[in-house]
């Protein structure tokens, strides 16, 4: 059974990877505050609080120099700070999660649907 190694108000890093339509793969790492701990699906639900570090790698895993780098998805990238979502607790041992292109397209709501929740539910606090 999975456990939480986090309590609500710490901060963990949680790494996404995308491969994009050219073969390369983005890897971006953010600081994950924990809003939320809900132990009946063993998930968080965190506020991805700050873009940490990011690089984009070549299909053999050399990191592509900033000058070649697919500028249109990293601005999506920038755009994922301050999201909440849900993450497994197995999501805060660093190993990297491996999502879907349409994540960060915006195509899936993986990172949309607790940013479009009316306002009543969006209050995370824990008394």
């Amino acid at each position: 059974m999975p456990e939480a190694n986090h309590q609500v108000g710490e901060i963990f890093r949680v790494q996404f990877v995308w491969r994009i339509p050219d073969g390369d793969f983005l890897r971006a790492i953010f600081t994950a505050e924990v809003l939320l701990q809900d132990d009946v699906s063993d998930k968080y639900v965190v506020r991805l609080a700050q873009f940490v570090a990011g690089r984009q790698e070549a299909p053999d895993g050399s990191a592509r120099p900033l000058e070649n780098v697919a500028r249109d998805y990293w601005a999506l990238v920038n755009q994922l700070e301050d999201r909440k979502i849900s993450l497994a607790f197995e999501a805060d041992d660093g190993r990297p999660l491996w999502l879907r292109l349409e994540t960060l397209t915006g195509e899936h709501n993986f990172f949309r649907r607790l940013n479009e929740l009316p306002p009543q539910f969006q209050d995370w606090q824990v008394d």
